[in-house]
């Protein structure tokens, strides 16, 4: 038997919002970024997010914007030579992938910073963030400033497979192996970090290295 129900009374839901949903999420994540806005003191650490490759000033741009504290280190790049004309180097992020933030520590700052367009989350997570210390970073912008992560900076030769400790930066301390390098000294390494209990791949300049 097929009952029928002819009066039932209501709408559909969230009909009566005016907001569109997009509108009504962008705000909400703007409503988070305000706690990121949250100064602390000038030796407070700060926090790594990883952002999309070529997608590091996008961010930091948008973060400053909103008035987020940000540092995106830059250098130079490599030369390249084509048909026998030298293209010159390109300023780049000193490392690529990663921005640098700081801010009054709270779930809703973090939320809202992983909101943000072309980031891919917080290092360490949300819960337990990795906290980089503020001398770490000062040294890490110094040796950015004064070229000596620049690409054609020449460094230690390194093998494939060979363990390392990372010298510099925000990753200090940590220990990887190398899955990919030049061998000439110059350049960027593929170092797979043991980051947290898990294997993570990162892309940094052979400067920011050190042999075991």
């Amino acid at each position: 038997m097929m009952m029928q129900h002819k009066n039932i009374e209501g709408e559909l839901i969230a009909s009566s919002f005016t907001e569109r949903f997009d509108d009504r999420m962008r705000r909400i994540n703007d409503d988070l970024l305000r706690a990121a806005t949250l100064r602390t003191r000038a030796d407070s650490p700060w926090f790594a997010i990883r952002v999309m490759s070529g997608r590091e000033i996008a961010v930091k741009n948008s973060l400053e914007e909103a008035g987020v504290e940000t540092i995106v280190p830059m250098r130079k790049g490599p030369e390249y030579r084509r048909r026998g004309r030298v293209i010159p180097a390109r300023i780049i992020p000193a490392m690529t992938g990663y921005v640098l933030v700081r801010f009054m520590a709270s779930d809703e700052a973090f939320l809202g910073v992983q909101g943000v367009e072309h980031v891919i989350g917080v290092v360490g997570g949300c819960i337990n963030p990795h906290r980089v210390p503020n001398s770490e970073v000062s040294i890490f912008k110094a040796l950015a400033d004064d070229g000596s992560l620049d690409w054609e900076r020449e460094t230690i030769i390194f093998a494939i497979g060979e363990r390392v400790l990372v010298s510099e930066g925000p990753f200090a301390s940590f220990h990887g192996n190398i899955i990919s390098c030049r061998d000439d000294g110059k350049g960027d390494a593929v170092i797979e970090i043991d980051m947290f209990g898990r294997p993570t791949p990162v892309l940094m300049p052979l400067a920011m290295i050190g042999k075991v």
